[in-house]
């Protein structure tokens, strides 16, 4: 269930019954409350949306009566029939997604008839619309207008008051300013570690849509986590060290490793959003040359290499990165798939520490493609894309990419690559590996496939 700065109910929503719907009798519409017998025109009912978002949020009922004593509280409760309820509700669906911009976020919840303590018949239906108070200010109709509850009145009202206005757009900005402040964090380091390069990858659920309902325990996180049945399909790559943090879950990749230094880690937060964090193993120009054994072209790029004169530069290598974050990613399929979390998500990345170092990666296209255009440095210390980001610039994943049978080897076997996809394909664009679709879709070599059995556990 969304938060409500006022909720009329004893239940939960899902829970609610005839004894709530009564409790209405004794609530006036106002600031969080409006009755309506039936359904509206798509743009009135996207003026109370938008005016409920603005203002403190609240409660638009379908198919209840206001009194005509002067209360304005619940009299009768009629209902819609039953077979008007999927126009109601279609009708609401677009008045939020195509008549107020940006979108509102709602909650529907439908009381079926017959329920002889309200006087619902059979046959009719009570559909409660919750929408909560919105940080993503101001709300606009598609009119041009900007609405807002106010107490005295059952219908939003038009505002034109500067100072209000402002007041709903600084609401926006801060909340917005936020969330752009959290996505561009990247996780500090030991002392140790502070010149290694590192790849990090912030996931979003969409906020304009509802999210599931279910709870997700730290108990469900190491069962998914650790999938010690196998039950989970996809590309995996194992973590020893799960625990809770003031905000969430990590795993980290320890085996092999320094425990007590960063590692390979999938951190998730409660409210849907997980961060990846994967170190890129860096080289100077005569240790790279010792991990032919790991690599087919290792040799063949330094002697491209010492031929254009690169004879001193860092080497960054990307050759594991299309498999580290499709198991990464396939943490967080897993867990949204478990929560029954159907939004659509974003992504954005950052890139740290790769200040004028040659990418790699091992492919024969890429060896193609620098001995064409000579071997590619990366010219910033930090690259972030989007550079500040947000919904209307990070990389969106629809939820009909990964809208398969988790359980169908051959359905769901590619779907973290295919998730994965637009964050892998820009991190290779940033740093010069690529520079256009095509040339990533072709060069297939470059996922590393090859390596998979040594870095990864695919069930």
């Amino acid at each position: 269930m969304l938060d409500y700065s006022y909720y009329p109910f004893k239940n939960n929503l899902e829970n609610i019954g005839a004894d709530d719907l009564l409790r209405l009798k004794s609530v006036s519409e106002g600031w969080y409350i409006d009755y309506k017998v039936q359904g509206l025109k798509i743009p009135d009912f996207a003026k109370h949306l938008s005016g409920f978002a603005n203002q403190y949020g609240g409660w638009l009922f379908i198919g209840v009566e206001e009194g005509s004593d002067g209360t304005r509280t619940a009299s009768r409760f009629p209902g819609i029939p039953n077979d008007q309820l999927e126009k109601v509700s279609r009708d609401i669906r677009e008045a939020a997604a195509a008549h107020v911009n940006p979108e509102v976020l709602y909650e529907e919840r439908i009381i079926s008839g017959p329920i002889e303590e309200i006087g619902l018949a059979n046959g009719y239906c009570i559909l409660i619309v919750g929408i909560p108070m919105s940080l993503n200010t101001p709300h606009i109709h598609s009119s041009g207008r900007i609405y807002r509850r106010l107490a005295d009145q059952s219908k939003p009202k038009e505002e034109t008051d500067r100072f209000i206005l402002d007041e709903l757009w600084r609401r926006g900005t801060n909340h917005q300013e936020k969330v752009t402040h959290f996505l561009g964090t990247i996780p500090d380091l030991p002392d140790a570690q502070s010149d290694m390069a590192w790849a990090h990858i912030y996931l979003r659920p969409a906020q304009h849509q509802v999210g599931p309902e279910r709870k997700f325990s730290f108990d469900d996180f190491s069962r998914i986590i650790k999938n010690k049945d196998v039950s989970a399909l996809g590309v995996w790559c194992p973590m020893q060290a799960l625990q809770t943090t003031a905000d969430g879950y990590l795993a980290r990749q320890i085996d092999g490793n320094d425990p007590s230094l960063a590692t390979l880690s999938f951190r998730w937060w409660h409210d849907g959003t997980a961060r990846l964090d994967i170190p890129l193993n860096s080289y100077d120009f005569d240790s790279f040359s010792e991990v032919r054994d790991k690599h087919k072209y290792v040799d063949d790029f330094c002697e491209l290499a010492r031929l254009q004169g690169y004879s001193n530069i860092k080497i960054v290598d990307y050759s594991l990165l299309a498999q580290a974050l499709a198991s990464l990613a396939n943490f967080y399929l897993q867990i949204l798939n478990f929560k029954g979390d159907k939004r659509n998500t974003y992504s954005c990345f950052t890139l740290r520490n790769v200040f004028f170092t040659s990418p790699y990666v091992d492919s024969e296209v890429f060896l193609e493609r620098i001995r064409e255009n000579s071997i590619p440095i990366t010219a910033d210390n930090v690259i972030s894309v989007p550079s500040e980001p947000k919904e209307e610039n990070m990389f969106i994943h629809n939820f009909s990419v990964r809208d398969v049978d988790f359980t169908s080897q051959e359905k769901y076997q590619p779907i973290p690559y295919l998730y994965s996809a637009p964050i892998f394909y820009n991190i290779f664009h940033s740093v010069g590996i690529v520079s256009s679709p095509e040339e990533f879709t072709k060069d297939t070599e470059a996922w590393g496939f090859d390596k998979i059995n040594s870095y990864t556990q695919d069930p």
